[in-house]
């Protein structure tokens, strides 16, 4: 579409006198257009483009209408004065645009990186929030089994049938409120130990739970 309208503008350039015609720089117009918003490569090819039309314009150009019988001739010297001016203005206008493109484009990146970041810290902050809140609920249950676990054990510390599933009890609720311990702290501790983990230690969360079986 950029495209279309050089061309279009280039054609009413040659009706009118070419680069002698005032209006000549809006050939610049849509270059920076592209290079503000297209990719690199149409853009060059825009660019390209545009200095093959401004060239062509230098030596084959119908004169600027003027009054009757007055024709306007501009020397070629000042023509490719002017093609230089608008060459040049083109380049350097198109290169800050493509920077200032890439730059915005950068920092959209980097905003939308940062809420990704901030949504994944609030939603860590709320499963932080659950696990102390289901700590709090389910610790005063474990505390009573415990409790009942330990006079169990006290009164049956002679009863083989029974003395080994008490202690299996116990120990099996002081597994679950160290759990809910580590649950609590998970989020003022260094986040290593998630990242890595030994085998050793992997095995042994495995089968520490079926060990008094």
């Amino acid at each position: 579409l950029l495209g279309f309208d050089l061309l279009q503008l280039c054609a009413l350039l040659f009706i009118t006198g070419g680069l002698a015609n005032p209006f000549a720089a809006l050939v610049c117009v849509p270059v920076i257009i592209s290079f503000a918003s297209q990719p690199i490569r149409y853009s060059t090819a825009l660019i390209g483009f545009a200095m093959v039309c401004i060239t062509v314009l230098v030596w084959f150009s119908i004169p600027l209408p003027w009054f009757d019988g007055v024709e306007i001739n501009v020397h070629n010297v000042m023509q490719f004065g002017v093609w230089c001016s608008i060459a040049s203005t083109m380049a350097f206008a198109a290169f800050y645009a493509y920077r200032v493109s890439m730059e915005a484009s950068q920092l959209a990146d980097a905003l939308a990186a940062t809420e990704l970041v901030l949504q994944r810290e609030k939603h860590l902050s709320q499963l932080d929030g659950l696990a102390a809140a289901a700590a709090h609920e389910l610790g005063t249950p474990l505390a009573t089994i415990s409790v009942v676990a330990k006079e169990m054990e006290r009164e049956l510390k002679d009863d083989d049938r029974f003395r080994e599933d008490v202690m299996l009890l116990r120990s099996q609720s002081e597994r679950c409120r160290d759990i809910l311990r580590r649950l609590t702290t998970l989020s003022s501790e260094d986040e290593a130990h998630m990242r890595r983990l030994p085998l050793s230690s992997m095995i042994e969360e495995i089968v520490a739970p079926h060990r008094e079986f």
